[in-house]
């Protein structure tokens, strides 16, 4: 049984916001970024529009890179198989160095740092450009024996901060494909464009919304949701309420009774949809760029009277028939009512990686055509808000039992709690931030930040590169890395809260 409170959340928002609404709301970075899958099939990844893209092979691995129109500002990703294993990251950058001096005019390294364990080295520097222009760049080198991955990227001296952002959204979306794409891509030629296929107006069989439908595509659609797919699921379009789950807040009263089989507590918007992608056959989910989308989430949170986030993500995922796939998602997610329950509404599109920008134009009509049938919508609406003050009638008595026993509780009670919501504030900041902190034993309590970018200390970046940013890095069991919000015990003792 669908909850009442996540009906009238999906009906609220159908009649206020369309997807396209949602969408027009504010441009995410990546709007300016386009997918591209190498002609070599090795490699995919979002570059900004107009940025050339080439590869090269080496008897043990093989290289991306991508340069801006004016070949000024770079960026490139080594991949290598089977290095010599006397390497580690310290000899493999020297010997890397050693070997592009000569091609590079006036090399003067600015900085050099690597970790204690020698696996991972980053090297400033600065060079002569086209023009008697000075060009600035980074190289960061990654061993794990017997494989090694180098990334690097430049710009010219005076606008490098300013490229930085641009230069690491391309280096952290690289994807090196598997066999089953390279296949798929030599067997269907060079030269495959965009294609727009032929399609049909369909409504959904309850007359609640319609849309586009390509010729052959699945349509699943009623009560104002819509799945429009291929046949093997690989390639389609969703808007829909996925409910969840969590821990009930109202003492006495055990969620677990709430029928549902997503039974977790509240997470952001993207983190929640990769759990279902999850629980619908969908692997190795990554998020290749997120943006939270604040005015989206602002006008729902002021029409529903309830705290709403928006997000919009880039994610790449294995489907569940084994095909690496790319998707472009965004999602709305309520907080949870009393008694645990929340939810998301997704709206997508998705294909093969390797097919994503040929499916691009269908998809995108497909999505601009879905329409919600206005008057059911509002009917919905009218139905949910008196559903909903029947609800409170009856559960009022109760309530009031509630508030006093919140009157009645003791000051020790009433401490605690501030001291929780202390610990969830500063989750919750350090989680808009991007930041995640990290205390080891093993240097008498010494913190480390890991952010957007990389890992640092007391302000001074320690590694940089997208292992070790806030989405990617769980921490060095070597030097006994523990976050920080791990639990309230932890962080009132880091902080020396009594």
């Amino acid at each position: 049984m669908v909850s009442r409170h996540l009906i009238l959340f999906s009906a609220l928002l159908t009649a206020a916001f369309t997807p396209q609404e949602l969408s027009a709301q504010g441009k995410p970075v990546f709007s300016n970024f386009e997918y591209q899958v190498t002609e070599d099939g090795a490699f995919g990844l979002y570059k900004p529009k107009g940025w050339k893209v080439n590869t090269q092979k080496f008897p043990n691995g093989k290289m991306v890179f991508v340069t801006d129109r004016e070949d000024l500002s770079h960026v490139n990703m080594i991949f290598l198989e089977n290095i010599d294993p006397k390497h580690d990251s310290v000899t493999l950058a020297g010997a890397t160095l050693k070997n592009v001096s000569g091609q590079m005019a006036g090399l003067k390294i600015l900085e050099a740092k690597s970790a204690a364990d020698r696996m991972h080295t980053a090297v400033k520097y600065q060079r002569g450009g086209p023009q008697n222009s000075l060009i600035e760049g980074k190289y960061c080198f990654n061993v794990k024996r017997p494989a090694a991955v180098v990334f690097g990227y430049e710009a010219p001296a005076k606008k490098f901060k300013e490229m930085v952002p641009t230069l690491l959204t391309v280096v952290s979306n690289i994807t090196l494909l598997d066999e089953q794409a390279y296949q798929r891509l030599a067997s269907q030629g060079k030269g495959g464009g965009p294609v727009l296929l032929p399609m049909k107006k369909t409504p959904a069989p309850d007359g609640t919304c319609s849309l586009l439908v390509p010729e052959g595509w699945n349509l699943a659609a009623g009560k104002g949701a819509a799945l429009c797919n291929t046949r093997d699921g690989d390639t389609g379009f969703i808007f829909t309420v996925i409910e969840f789950v969590g821990k009930s807040q109202i003492p006495h009263f055990d969620s677990s009774a709430i029928p549902g089989n997503l039974r977790y507590n509240y997470m952001p918007p993207i983190d929640a949809l990769m759990v279902a992608m999850k629980h619908l056959g969908s692997t190795n989910p990554r998020v290749l760029e997120r943006q939270s989308n604040p005015a989206v989430a602002n006008q729902a949170t002021a029409f529903l009277k309830r705290k709403t986030d928006a997000e919009i993500a880039v994610i790449s995922y294995t489907s569940k028939n084994g095909v690496p796939c790319v998707g472009y998602f965004d999602v709305l997610g309520s907080h949870p009512t009393n008694t645990g329950q929340w939810g998301i509404i997704p709206t997508g599109i998705w294909a093969p990686a390797s097919q994503f920008g040929r499916s691009l134009p269908s998809l995108i009509k497909v999505a601009e055509s879905f329409q919600i049938n206005q008057q059911w919508a509002s009917e919905q609406v009218r139905q949910c808000m008196a559903n909903l003050r029947e609800q409170m009638k009856k559960t009022s008595s109760m309530m009031s039992r509630y508030a006093e026993e919140m009157r009645q509780s003791s000051l020790a009670a009433h401490q605690n709690r501030m001291k929780s919501m202390d610990f969830i504030s500063y989750k919750f900041s350090t989680y808009m931030r991007g930041q995640q902190e990290w205390v080891t034993g093993l240097e008498g309590g010494k913190i480390y930040t890991s952010d957007h970018w990389g890992i640092s200390s007391g302000g001074q970046t320690i590694v940089e590169g997208p292992p070790f940013n806030y989405y990617n890095y769980q921490g060095d069991v070597q030097h006994g890395h523990i976050p920080v919000d791990i639990s309230r015990e932890v962080y009132e003792a880091v902080k020396g809260i009594k």
